[in-house]
Parts: C-alpha cells; sequence; structure tokens
C-alpha cells in the first residue's frame, strides 16, 4: 500500500499534469465554478493539513490552498498504485461553522 502524498509529490504530477481528477472531484469542481488552473494553483501552493493512511481505497491527504479571489479551497488527494498516482478524491471550500478562521485546523464539537 503506497504512503499518502506528500507536498513534494502533489507539486511534481501537478506541473507534469500527471493526474486525475475523479468523477466526484470533477462534479465538485464544475459545481463550485473552481477552474483548472485555480486548483492547479492552489496545489501548487498549498500545504497538507490532515493525513490520512488509513482511507481506502488508497492513502490520502488534505491540503489547504487559496483561490485567486483569497477564499481557501480544500482538496483531497491520494495517491494510487497506478499512473498518474496522483488521484485528487474532491475539491470544496471549507465552511466557515466546521473549521477555525485559518482553516487549518476543525472546530472542536462541543
Amino acid at each position: 500500500m503506497p504512503e499518502p502524498p506528500t507536498m513534494r509529490f502533489i507539486r511534481e504530477h501537478v506541473r507534469s499534469g500527471r493526474y486525475r481528477l475523479t468523477r466526484h472531484a470533477t462534479i465538485a469542481r464544475l459545481e463550485r465554478g473552481i477552474s483548472i488552473a485555480e486548483l492547479e494553483r492552489a496545489l501548487l501552493n498549498g500545504q497538507i493539513i490532515e493525513r490520512y493512511p488509513d482511507s481506502r481505497p488508497y492513502p490520502s491527504c488534505l491540503v489547504l490552498g487559496w483561490l485567486s479571489t483569497g477564499d481557501p479551497l480544500h482538496v483531497v488527494c491520494s495517491r494510487g498504485e497506478v499512473e498518474p498516482a496522483l488521484r485528487i478524491v474532491t475539491v470544496y471550500e471549507p465552511d466557515d461553522a466546521l473549521w477555525e478562521s485559518d482553516y487549518q485546523r476543525r472546530k472542536v464539537r462541543k
């Protein structure tokens, strides 16, 4: 089983165009009006804020990036075993009710 992707792995694959969006990620991207260029920019300049080594079918991570509007963007990426190994699982703008103001930490439920 591969390890969750690192930012180096993500950046290398995005720069070379060696990635694929899942059907879910494609629908989410289109519904939110996020261009491929914005998605790529967010991944190239983003940071991993959570790792999910036990996720199935592949280990994954949550990347925080930023849209050109200044709004945050969360991107779940996984590292599969078949090329292109970088898979973009979903994209979404984080909900203020669920995330701290830095969008890096989930709010603690009371």
